[in-house]
Order: C-alpha cells, then structure tokens, then sequence
C-alpha cells in the first residue's frame, strides 16, 4: 500500500461537498460507511455511491478509500455486496484501499481479501487496530495487511477507561507490526477542529511514535497533517545517497564531516525509502559487503 501522509475521511452521503475538482488537498479520500453514517441512513449510503449516473472522474481525487461497517453486522455485509456488485469502483473510479474495522485477528483480514477477490483489480486492505484482541494480535494483522490504521476511540471505548499507558502500548504495538513488514502506519483521526496547534502537536507525538501518516475529518487538518508527514524530494534524495555513498564505499563504517556512514544507518534509509519512494526504485544494491539488504519477509501466501 502507498504510504500516504494525510488521509481525509468524508461521510459517504456528503460526497458531493468533495467530489469537484481541486476540493481534496489529502493524498486520498476515504468514503465513510462506518461510523459517520447512521444505522438507519447505511442503505442510502450504499445506494448514493451505486448510482449508475455517478461520475467522480472529473474530480480529480488523488486515490480514493471506502470504510466499510464490520462485516460481523448485517451492515457490514450488504456493503461488502455492494462493493463487489460495484466491481470496487465508485463513481468511474477504482476504490484503491478497503479501511476494515473491529477486526480481532488475521483470520478477519483473509475473509476481507477472499471477497473482494471476486473484483476485477481487488483493492488493498488497511486495518483497523481498534479492538483489545487486534492489538495483541498486531504482528499476525500486520502480515496479512497492507497497512495498518489507530483507531483510539474505538480502543477507549472497549476498555474501562482512557488508559494512556495501554493506548501508548498499542501505539507502539501497532508501529512495530507495521515496521516489520514494511508497510504504513496511520494515526487516528484528531477531534480537534479548531485549535491547528493542538492538530500538530498531535502529528508530532504520532510521527515521533512511528505512524506514517495521519487521517482527517475535517479540510482543515489536512494542511497541518500534510506539513508533518509528508517526506519531501530533498528528504528521499538523501536517504539515497546514504545508500549509494555507502555502497560505494569500500569500508564498513566512514565517519564524515555531517553523516556517520554504517548498516544501521544504511538500513533506515533502504526502508524508508522503500516506503516512501517505491515508484522511483531506491537504488539499493547488496550495502557492501555488510549484506545489510533484507527482502521484505511479507509472501503472497501470507496474504
């Protein structure tokens, strides 16, 4: 899965307030079927984005998500249906990623990619951790996944109360699996709409964490999102001149005037810049004689 820096989350009944051009800033739009639209409205929803005189192509939507309800409800089911009978296109345009909620396990996951394998080009799956279970079972979520979503409110409200040391373990749980098997980390969303400041001092403490990005749900965030995450040309260009310098190197370690040339530090840049820079090739050869290089450890069985 791209690793996308700002993810804007919008009601599916409010999609015409973002489907003209120029009107979504975040790197992808994601469809809400879940949470923001109410039990009793979830078939209009679902109807609103089948419509066969849907055009979303002039738009000019960078990539676009659904989140769907949980398929353990009836909800969850008919939009599981819906997507197929929809070929996973919404308005001419492919859905690229599934955002699964309320999963426990991996076994969830492969049931998600089992239906939508009946699509012509199936999209990728992001996963919710949001659950007690899912967040001890985070390294097995995260082998089955393309990538991995926080979901914090949903995780308080299945505990007794707002226990910051859990919520900092499944932080952590969750960037670990992520790390692992090399795929992006998306923070929760943040409930603060005015105050931009507490906005960003939130994307820091998430990036500090480990999460890649971060998702919104209102414009606003988008920009102070964006500015956190999002890794600039000048950012990728030296993460791959660590790797090239290295390589080039005849030594192990070099210590020059501004940078410390060494695996540990020839790793990191390989990995970001596999997650960040994927499309353009990250010119890494062998490190040396350190063998650094290490193949992702995701299989396709493993999905």
């Amino acid at each position: 899965m791209k690793s996308y820096a700002s993810l804007l989350y919008t009601p599916a009944l409010l999609l015409a307030s973002v489907a003209r051009p120029g009107r979504v800033r975040a790197d992808i739009l994601v469809l809400d079927l879940e949470d923001s639209i109410h039990p009793a409205r979830k078939a209009e929803a679902r109807a609103l984005l089948a419509q066969k005189d849907l055009d979303l192509t002039g738009a000019g939507l960078p990539a676009l998500g659904l989140r769907v309800t949980t398929i353990a409800t009836p909800d969850g089911l008919a939009d599981l249906q819906a997507l197929i009978e929809m070929d996973a296109t919404i308005g001419g345009v492919p859905v690229d990623v599934v955002f699964i909620p309320k999963i426990s396990g991996p076994g969830d996951v492969a049931v998600y990619r089992s239906l939508l394998s009946h699509t012509t080009n199936p999209p990728q799956i992001c996963s919710f951790i949001e659950t007690v279970d899912a967040v001890d079972n985070a390294v097995g979520i995260a082998a089955v996944s393309d990538g991995l979503c926080f979901g914090q409110a949903d995780l308080t409200a299945d505990l007794y109360a707002e226990n910051a040391f859990y919520l900092d373990h499944a932080r952590a749980q969750l960037c670990a699996a992520a790390a692992k098997y090399r795929i992006p980390a998306i923070d929760t969303n943040s409930f603060e709409l005015h105050d931009l400041d507490v906005v960003a001092e939130q994307c820091r403490a998430a990036r500090d964490a480990g999460f890649t990005g971060k998702a919104a749900i209102h414009p606003r965030q988008v920009d102070t999102i964006a500015e956190t995450f999002t890794v600039s040309p000048e950012k990728i260009a030296e993460y791959r001149s660590v790797v090239e310098d290295y390589n080039s190197t005849p030594y192990g370690f070099a210590v020059e005037e501004d940078r410390v040339l060494a695996p540990p530090f020839v790793l990191r840049a390989q990995r970001m810049l596999q997650l960040h820079a994927p499309a353009t090739g990250t010119g890494i050869g062998t490190a040396g004689n350190a063998g650094i290089t290490r193949a992702n450890t995701r299989t396709s069985n493993a999905k």
